[in-house]
């Protein structure tokens, strides 16, 4: 069971990077990008380039990988965006999504429809602790997520541009009025979503094999995360750890005797309506 949980915060820590990415340009344009997963495979697969076909030293691949994304996420938002800036928000969405079909497809020209592996970045024997192993990996997945978190924070609260990208995210038609520079804001929600789900894409691939169709499935759970998290909502983390925690379960009692897991807390308001 501590083996399940061990596993299940890894992965949903690397669901956290995809719904953060996916939250930022949310909550600065009010649309939601269905092809965040199609970015983390993209950045999962130069990375490999830079490491194994390359052989550029990770620390080196890390730094390019993430300049990479940033410039593809503000290409993505010039292709998407822009262009139907002004129109329904359902466009835009149906855009993304064909973006999404775009991107795998170009992966799957480029670098084949064969899975490939990524190194991870660091190397150790792993800790164990009363039965239950963590490698080094996911320990350092753990410290990329807690480091990324702390720079955003202090990014979006203590620097003038975050304060910027949050006066966008509040109202942007006002924002625009009262001189902020909106278009340059968006431009940094887009690249900084896009590096985001690069780095997720790198810190995955180790796990699991890279392969072009990879996006599809790990974007969908960021959404979900992101959605049960409130679009916004402090409940993100709970939420992260709650879908990868339930899947673990369901996976550790699949082809045993039907489990019961707990049932999930009903609100107050609930309640008192009478749902049941």
């Amino acid at each position: 069971m501590g083996q399940l949980v061990v596993n299940g915060l890894a992965l949903g820590s690397i669901y956290a990077l995809v719904a953060l990415g996916l939250l930022l340009i949310f909550n600065t344009v009010q649309i939601v990008n269905f092809a965040q997963g199609q970015l983390l495979m993209l950045g999962a697969f130069i990375g490999i380039s830079c490491v194994v076909t390359h052989e550029l030293p990770v620390a080196m691949a890390w730094a390019i990988t993430m300049v990479a994304m940033a410039l593809v996420g503000i290409v993505f938002m010039v292709l998407v965006y822009f262009p139907l800036r002004g129109r329904p928000a359902f466009l835009v969405i149906l855009t993304t999504i064909a973006m999404g079909i775009v991107l795998e497809n170009l992966a799957l020209i480029v670098w084949g429809p064969l899975p490939v592996s990524l190194p991870s970045p660091v190397r150790g024997p792993p800790l164990r602790f009363a039965g239950v192993v963590v490698s080094m990996h996911q320990l350092f997945i753990f410290a990329t997520l807690a480091v990324i978190l702390l720079l955003q924070f202090l990014f979006l609260t203590k620097t003038r541009f975050g304060i910027l990208m949050q006066a966008t995210a509040q109202d942007l038609h006002t924002a625009r009025l009262v001189g902020i520079p909106v278009n340059r804001t968006i431009a940094v929600a887009f690249a900084f979503g896009a590096v985001l789900s690069g780095i997720a894409g790198l810190l995955v691939a180790p796990i699991f094999l890279a392969e072009p169709t990879m996006g599809g499935s790990l974007g969908l759970k960021g959404f979900v995360v992101s959605v049960i998290g409130g679009f916004g909502n402090r409940n993100l983390r709970r939420a992260v750890h709650l879908v990868q925690l339930s899947r673990r379960l369901r996976l550790h009692c699949h082809d045993r005797r039907p489990c019961r897991l707990a049932t999930w807390p009903v609100r107050r308001e609930e309640q008192r309506k009478g749902l049941r």
